[in-house]
């Protein structure tokens, strides 16, 4: 069961947290990362994927099927997605064929073992998020989603460092 216990005054509004009390967010998003790369580690190291292999399996699994739309949403350089792609191809996960819309575009698709290998990582990601936050409500769940897409917005001048 989680530890409810608040880290704040709730009555404070988020301009007043004093650093101590704005850490425990800061480090809830530095380091939420590691079950999600938790999840990822059987199918990265079976099938030899650098670190974005098993995300980009879920991403094009998702409807992300053009290199540039995986590039926007890791944040990362066009050459680190292509290394990616030829080690997914490699690992027979992703195929490429011309766009059907624009034969210049190459359209990603997974094959029938990239599409084995991206139900394994969801469902060993469900597995852990789901045991971790078991304790909460849908509606504290809901509200967490809303607060983490909120949380990672950049404005303009921001410039997010590409990994």
């Amino acid at each position: 069961m989680p530890d409810k216990t608040p880290l704040a005054d709730s009555s404070k509004s988020v301009d007043a947290l004093t650093w101590e009390e704005l850490s425990h967010v800061l480090e809830g998003l530095a380091f939420a990362h590691r079950p999600l790369r938790a999840a990822t580690l059987k199918v990265t190291r079976q099938y030899d994927l650098g670190p974005r292999g098993a995300f980009i399996l879920s991403l094009i699994s998702g409807g992300k099927i053009y290199p540039l739309d995986l590039s926007e949403m890791l944040k990362a350089g066009r050459s680190l997605i292509t290394a990616e792609l030829s080690r997914l191809t490699e690992a027979g996960l992703v195929t490429a064929s011309p766009g059907r819309h624009d034969r210049r575009r190459s359209e990603l698709s997974l094959t029938p073992l990239g599409q084995k290998a991206c139900q394994r990582v969801r469902e060993e990601m469900a597995r852990i998020v789901q045991r971790n936050l078991a304790g909460y409500s849908i509606d504290e769940l809901m509200l967490f989603a809303r607060m983490l897409r909120d949380v990672r917005q950049l404005e303009e001048d921001e410039t997010p460092v590409v990994c």
